[in-house]
């Protein structure tokens, strides 16, 4: 998105060389996962803290997870972040997506609503807007100015989370 105040910025002339699409899906995706990870350090920081067992056979509560950005990713046993890594690369394919699993009816869709919604998100295709994974529950925007002022947004709050999260590590 080019956004005043600075207009286009591109000193190595790369748009007219590459793919941009590729860069503008990245550029949504990275920041939603900047904004998640800013306000969980907001939250930590604050001591929200999840009850219970965060790995029962290792004895590790939430509460004693430490709030330091990479003293609580060591302290994360190895499973727990095979089981990040997992869940996130089913939502990154839309492997979460079972054509045949049922769902609450209350989802767009009646019986299948949750696999409509998109259990782990919906894989990015080309007919689809950059950043739209979220299935047939997701808001979208009739009016074209609207939904550009609404992705804009999105974008300028998500570069301003992955500078946020860079400041926090």
């Amino acid at each position: 998105g080019v956004l005043p105040p600075l207009g286009v910025y591109d000193p190595l002339g790369l748009i007219e060389t590459r793919d941009m699409r590729r860069y503008e899906i990245m550029e949504v995706k990275h920041g939603r996962a900047a904004m998640l990870g800013f306000l969980h350090i907001i939250l930590i920081q604050a001591g929200a803290r999840f009850p219970g067992y965060l790995s029962p056979t290792a004895g590790l509560k939430f509460a004693d997870v430490p709030s330091g950005c990479f003293a609580s990713l060591e302290a994360l046993p190895t499973a727990g972040w095979l089981q990040i890594m997992i869940v996130t690369a089913m939502a990154e394919t839309g492997a979460g997506n079972v054509p045949d699993l049922p769902g609450p009816s209350g989802l767009a869709g009646g019986p299948t609503g949750l696999v409509k919604a998109g259990l782990l998100g919906q894989p990015q295709t080309a007919d689809k807007a950059p950043g739209d994974i979220g299935g047939e529950i997701w808001q979208r925007y009739a009016d074209p100015e609207e939904r550009a002022f609404k992705l804009n947004a999105e974008r300028n709050n998500g570069r301003a989370a992955m500078m946020g999260i860079t400041g926090c590590l």
